[in-house]
């Protein structure tokens, strides 16, 4: 069942350069993020929900007596990563949810604009070449529907 404008709002393009600008602030004051790559990514150590309370518990630890640890073991430098672990985390508690929600209302309204503008290719492709000026716009609507048009021409083996 086709379903269109379930999602009537608007966001100017001065607001939107605000927010985008706010985002690259954000991004410059942290300098340090990197981009994992997935096969990087699957190799690293999980800290999951309670990998938090069992790294402050070490940090604890450590703090309390550091005369167990390794001789290689660097105090200053695991209080630095407990720091910036947690601080991380407070941003992603923001950032997170705000982000499934751009994602989210990014899906939606694309949604409704493809449920309409498959109402537009429709009316589009009853014109005949009659009217110059859509043709333009129809050709690149097609490619669209090219691909799906060709393999559904072609014969099952």
């Amino acid at each position: 069942m086709k379903q269109g404008n379930r999602i009537s709002e608007t966001l100017s393009a001065a607001d939107a350069k605000k927010v985008v600008d706010f985002l690259r602030q954000a991004d410059a004051l942290l300098p340090f993020l990197i981009t994992l790559q997935p096969e990087e990514s699957r190799g690293l150590r999980n800290i999951g929900f309670d990998g938090i309370p069992f790294a402050q518990a070490a940090l604890d630890a450590v703090r309390a007596n550091v005369d167990f640890t390794r001789r290689s073991f660097d105090l200053p430098e695991f209080e630095k990563d407990v720091a910036l672990m947690d601080a991380l985390r407070g941003i992603l508690a923001v950032l997170a949810p705000l982000t499934q929600k751009v994602q989210d209302t990014f899906r939606l309204v694309g949604a409704d604009v493809m449920v309409t503008a498959d109402d537009v290719y429709e009316d589009l492709s009853t014109d005949n070449g009659e009217t110059a000026a859509v043709q333009g716009p129809l050709q690149i609507m097609r490619k669209r529907y090219a691909h799906r048009l060709s393999t559904a021409a072609k014969p099952k083996a």
